[in-house]
């Protein structure tokens, strides 16, 4: 966390001109982790996790607080799965699970534990199937949208 803060700070030194701060650097000398200065109060933090150069994860905080979490999983350049936390405890998840660009799948959270789950299975853009956890991540209920 303190390099975060540190990160945090050398960015709002700086000129705004910088679009991103090279902050960590991998084995091989490539920068891996680059912070962006959102506003005053907001900043991003993305990193390379398979060495080819391009931010795989993007995570957003307001303050010390993560707001957001962004992923590319096939490492395609492309985001297909957005966590959003409140407080620091995940509240949503969308999924672009088949990669192709399209939402198939919105999951919310209760109190951190998975409490509704939306889904697109034909990606025609509304939901077509709901389904509903108790506490304990049990399904009670299952609705299906014909349209």
């Amino acid at each position: 966390m303190i390099f975060v803060t540190v990160a945090a700070f050398a960015l709002t030194s700086c000129s705004r001109k910088s679009e991103r701060v090279v902050v960590h650097r991998g084995s091989d000398g490539r920068p891996d982790q680059w912070v962006y200065l959102i506003d005053k109060d907001s900043h991003k933090i993305a990193i390379d996790t398979n060495g080819d150069g391009r931010p795989d994860v993007v995570k957003t905080y307001k303050g010390t607080q993560l707001v957001e979490v962004e992923s590319d999983r096939n490492f395609d350049g492309q985001t297909d799965l957005v966590q959003d936390y409140l407080h620091g405890v995940l509240i949503r998840e969308i999924h672009d699970d088949d990669f192709d660009g399209k939402l198939e799948k919105i999951v919310e959270f209760r109190r951190g534990k998975l409490a509704m789950v939306e889904r697109d299975p034909h990606e025609r853009g509304y939901i077509d199937i709901v389904e509903y956890y108790d506490d304990s991540g049990k399904l009670i209920r299952r609705e299906v949208r014909h349209q």
